[in-house]
């Protein structure tokens, strides 16, 4: 749930600028069931292949979840200017340097915008709440930007531990394609091993 939560509130950034330039252009679950949330950053356009650098954070430190706010004032912290990390901190993955950041999270205050979106959004369209995630049959968990305008979209169903990927095209995602998302996914004849990317264990080509 606590991903849940990170990746609804982080959804804002792929629209507008996280810091300085740098926009949201991923969030991402742990592999494997790993407790820790992934954020790609990059430029407007910038699709996997591309990424400017993935962030990894602990969900969880000293019996405390991270909050999405914690995440958005880590990641602002991070791009936000020139760091130096250690070769133990420093993976690779989809192409990207994987920065595995630790420690106290850097103090941020929210911005105006970001409260004027939260708002905004609690009025016109109002996030599930805990008790809702808690019996929701199934979760958005992450999102990534892929070429040839698709999204991937990872998804965690409550009666499976793992993580299915869902790859749509964005000039098609209406309330149809949408609707199949949860339910395709489930289907495990539909599923395809998922190649390089470690964070789902099976895609569902969605962009037919």
């Amino acid at each position: 749930m606590a991903q849940a939560e990170v990746t609804g509130l982080l959804i804002r950034y792929t629209q507008a600028p996280i810091v300085r330039k740098a926009r949201v252009r991923g969030v991402l679950p742990g592999p494997d069931g790993t407790a820790v949330v992934r954020v790609a950053v990059g430029g407007r356009k910038t699709v996997a292949g591309g990424l400017h650098a993935v962030y990894e954070m602990p969900l969880f430190r000293q019996d405390e979840t991270l909050g999405p706010w914690e995440v958005v004032s880590w990641v602002r912290h991070e791009a936000g200017g020139v760091r130096i990390y250690s070769s133990s901190q420093v993976d690779d993955v989809l192409g990207a340097p994987l920065i595995r950041l630790s420690g106290d999270v850097p103090s941020g205050k929210e911005r105006l915008e970001d409260r004027a979106h939260t708002l905004l959004t609690a009025l016109s369209c109002p996030a599930p709440g805990y008790e809702e995630r808690e019996s929701a049959e199934s979760l958005l968990v992450g999102f990534l930007y892929l070429g040839e305008a698709r999204m991937r979209l990872y998804v965690r169903h409550q009666d499976d531990q793992g993580v299915i990927a869902c790859d749509v095209r964005l000039a098609q995602a209406g309330p149809a394609v949408i609707a199949e998302v949860f339910s395709r996914s489930r289907e495990r004849e539909l599923w395809e091993a998922p190649g390089e990317d470690p964070h789902c264990r099976a895609t569902v080509d969605l962009t037919h």
